[in-house]
């Protein structure tokens, strides 16, 4: 499976940013930028809330990042995906939501949660990981 993390280059600021890192979001779980054969998933940290509107679409990849192309097409969002989300297969490209239920590129799909203009959310930079993207941020 090719899947990395977002690392640092020097041993030293790896060991004093994880170490801020772990401290920071201990309280709150942590978010996760993961890269599985060059599509950049976005899993948020763990909230306790969230939105509740209800985003309907096709799971697909949007200028490199995962999200879901909203119905006809017309929108295209880059998803936050809930705390607890995880990469189960690299091909094709599926994933595990918090309820269990699994989902593959191509499936249609509802996240909940609602569309958010931070360029940080759900303890990521949005704006680094997927620049000038439409940002749906997944609720736990």
């Amino acid at each position: 499976m090719s899947r990395s993390t977002r690392r640092g280059s020097r041993l030293s600021s790896r060991l004093v940013a994880t170490a801020l890192l772990a401290g920071s979001l201990s309280a709150c779980g942590s978010a996760e930028v993961a890269v599985v054969d060059d599509v950049t998933v976005l899993i948020g940290a763990r909230s306790g809330s969230g939105m509740d509107a209800l985003l309907p679409g096709r799971l697909a990849v949007v200028d490199g990042c995962l999200g879901l192309d909203y119905e006809d097409g017309a929108v295209s969002y880059v998803v936050i995906w809930p705390h607890g989300t995880e990469v189960v297969r690299d091909s094709p490209l599926t994933l595990a939501l918090p309820d269990a239920e699994e989902h593959q590129l191509g499936d249609q799909l509802q996240v909940g949660g609602g569309e958010s203009s931070s360029p940080t959310a759900g303890g990521i930079d949005v704006e680094a990981e997927c620049p000038g993207a439409a940002v749906w941020l997944g609720s736990d």
